[in-house]
């Protein structure tokens, strides 16, 4: 997708990272670090949440600009991601497949750096991108999430 954009970006690869003190020791600024969560809703078999790292989502706020209801809203399932070529803690905030949207909160996109630093769809490759371009992306969502 970011190639048909003709986006500017970078994948790094590197050791496997699972565990925030292990993506902290990444040469990536950390204030740039950007988590992607997984969820399903009725409406949504998959669907991205892009927040900074340290910031945690308002569930009121998701359930609002998903169109859902708490009641209806779960963490995506491991076999679910893996069956998406994911994995935890390397979840991109964009996806291949058609239909995936992804939310993305506005700090994300307003933080003034150049770049952040995301999954990539491994704990071993981290994506280097303009906040710009994740807001641009087709099916992205940029609205208000974090607590």
């Amino acid at each position: 997708m970011l190639d048909a954009d003709s986006s500017a970006y970078t994948v790094h690869e590197h050791a496997a990272a699972h565990s925030v003190a292990e993506r902290k020791a990444l040469p990536f600024p950390w204030s740039q670090a950007v988590k992607t969560l997984a969820f399903t809703t009725a409406q949504f078999p998959l669907l991205l949440v892009a927040l900074r790292a340290d910031d945690r989502v308002d569930f009121t706020r998701l359930v609002a600009a998903a169109g859902t209801s708490r009641s209806q809203l779960r963490t995506a399932e491991p076999d679910l991601l893996t069956a998406e070529g994911l994995a935890p803690g390397g979840i991109p905030p964009i996806s291949h497949r058609p239909g995936v949207p992804c939310l993305i909160d506005t700090a994300v996109v307003e933080s003034g750096h150049p770049s952040v630093y995301c999954g990539a769809g491994s704990a071993a490759r981290t994506l280097q991108i303009p906040p710009a371009v994740l807001a641009r992306l087709p099916r992205a969502h940029v609205t208000l999430l974090r607590r």
